[in-house]
This record gives C-alpha cells, structure tokens and sequence, in this order.
C-alpha cells in the first residue's frame, strides 16, 4: 500500500520552469558561478540550470516553486545582479527526448599540480567551447578555481561544467559531447 501511495505522489510531482534575467556576467567563469549558485537551491535541478551569456538569461528547473528573494539571496555577495524572475510554460514534447551526449575524453590525472596540466585543461575547454558540450570534473574540492580558471576564463561560449567535489589523490575530466 505504501509503495502506491509514494508512486501516486510521485507520479502528482508538479514542476518548475523558471526564466531570469542575471545582469553582471561577462565570461564563462560567470555563466558558471551564477549556474552554481542557481543549481544549489533547494528543489533545482542542477542539470537544467541554461545560461545564455549574451542576453543574460538563465533557465532552469525544479521541484518546488523558488521565490525572487531566495534566488536573489545566492548572489548577495557575487557580483551579480537579478533583474526578474518568472514561472514559464513550456510547450509540450510530443515525447521526445533532448538528443544524448557521448562521452568523447574520460581521463584521470594520478596528480594534483593543477599548474603541471594547465595546458591540458585549456584545450579540454577550447574543445567543450566549440561545439554543445558537459565536462564534469571531479578533484578535491580545493581545487575548483585551480582547474576551473584555464577552462573557463575569458571564454564568451558558455559551457555546461558541473564540478564534483572528491576526497580522492587524482583529477578526474570527463567531455560529452
């Protein structure tokens, strides 16, 4: 009985589709941080979180409505401003699915002298920023601007990057393209 009463909640989850405008970024280091910052609320799909850099839009999803207050409170001490907030509808999918992304790079660094490998990370971004792109980086968590910055710095193409903090002794790069 209990797992129909949880199948039939589940199955009643309403979600979220939000739209904001974000003034204040100029690179993909902040398309980044401002991703980060939206993805930590409670109920967003990190995932979902779409930032375009150019007009300053970001669109995301989640689970629970996000209020104005509580998206404008991430970005207190960013630098980062947020012009408005508002619940879209998006139009349906006929049942079609976003196309997959395979993954093209898997390597692991034994290493954690970030400036060793910078002119790896580089051309791992170069190639993310070229074409539709996820890179998922897992390292120690002190390590995120290290190997962020020479993938993402100055860059005008944002790119999805979702950083995963690890307790292991080595660097971990993942591409989907």
């Amino acid at each position: 009985m209990l797992t129909l009463v949880v199948w039939s909640v589940n199955g009643w989850a309403k979600e979220f589709n939000y739209q904001a405008h974000v003034e204040g970024m100029v690179c993909a280091f902040c398309a980044y941080s401002v991703s980060k910052n939206i993805g930590s609320l409670p109920g967003v799909d990190a995932e979902s979180v779409n930032v375009d850099l150019k007009s300053g839009r970001v669109g995301f999803k989640a689970t629970k409505q996000v209020s104005q207050q509580s998206l404008e409170a991430v970005f207190t001490e960013s630098g980062f401003r947020l012009d408005k907030l508002s619940e879209i509808e998006l139009p349906p999918t006929n049942g079609q699915s976003p196309q997959e992304l395979s993954l093209i790079l898997d390597m692991r660094l034994d290493s954690l002298d970030t400036d060793r490998f910078e002119a790896v990370f580089e051309a791992v971004g170069n190639i993310a920023a070229g074409s539709p792109s996820r890179l998922v980086i897992e390292a120690p968590g002190l390590l995120e601007g290290n190997l962020l910055k020479p993938v993402l710095m100055g860059r005008q193409q944002v790119m999805k990057v979702r950083f995963r903090p690890s307790d292991t002794e080595s660097i971990h790069l993942q591409l989907y393209m």
